[in-house]
């Protein structure tokens, strides 16, 4: 695990309760807006997962307040969340959600999987550190397993990496790492790593193309 991800970790150890207090006042500034996002995600979430049978099992990596889970979870699927805060963790078996706490570059997974949903959790992982997820994350696949994640476009920045606190709803009072991500970079570690694409998008910004969207099949 990189230095940069340690200390990021660290940040949001001691910081969730306010990356959750945030999250919720950006939310109520515009709801009309927040409620349109919602059901975006809900219908790539929905779409992506829609070839695994009801029942099957799905991990989340990083599940914050559990919103994506309970949703996933209300398809009717087995859904396994995990964070490494505690007060993530905490939120999340407030919606009656199996929790635990894992760090996906430490940490094997449980068991075997149908699915794993890892939404704005690679933001703040290195090159290196993020081919490491994939394949830890393939690995813990079942046959045709489906993998549906996002990263921030490169395209969109000026630089490859950086130590930023954004205003809004990703405000804490504390930089954390971030690392945007090319698409020529992500499918070559796709590639390297054996998953097949069986979608992509881009979604978000002024020029909706904030998000790179991976949907891989192993």
């Amino acid at each position: 695990m990189s230095i940069e991800n340690k200390k990021t970790l660290a940040v949001y150890d001691k910081t969730a309760h306010l990356y959750l207090a945030s999250s919720i006042e950006h939310d109520n500034l515009d709801p009309v807006k927040a409620s349109r996002k919602r059901k975006k995600l809900e219908s790539l979430i929905k779409s992506s997962f829609a070839c695994l049978p009801s029942g099957s099992k799905i991990f989340e990596i990083g599940s914050a307040d559990g919103a994506n889970s309970k949703f996933i979870e209300s398809l009717g699927f087995n859904v396994t969340s995990s964070d490494i805060a505690d007060d993530f963790i905490n939120a999340t078996k407030s919606k009656g959600l199996h929790t635990i706490k894992f760090n996906v570059l430490e940490d094997d997974f449980p068991e075997k999987y149908s699915g794993v949903f890892c939404w704005r959790v690679l933001v703040h992982f290195t090159k290196e550190d993020a081919l490491t997820l994939i394949q830890k994350v393939y690995d813990a696949l079942e046959d045709n397993g489906i993998l549906l994640f996002n990263v921030i476009n490169r395209d969109t920045k000026n630089t490859d990496e950086e130590w930023v606190d954004f205003e809004g709803e990703y405000h804490m009072g504390v930089e954390r790492y971030y690392s945007y991500f090319r698409k020529e970079e992500l499918d070559s570690m796709i590639d390297k790593v054996g998953f097949k694409i069986h979608d992509f998008f881009k979604q978000g910004g002024d020029n909706n193309d904030k998000w790179l969207i991976y949907v891989l099949r192993k």
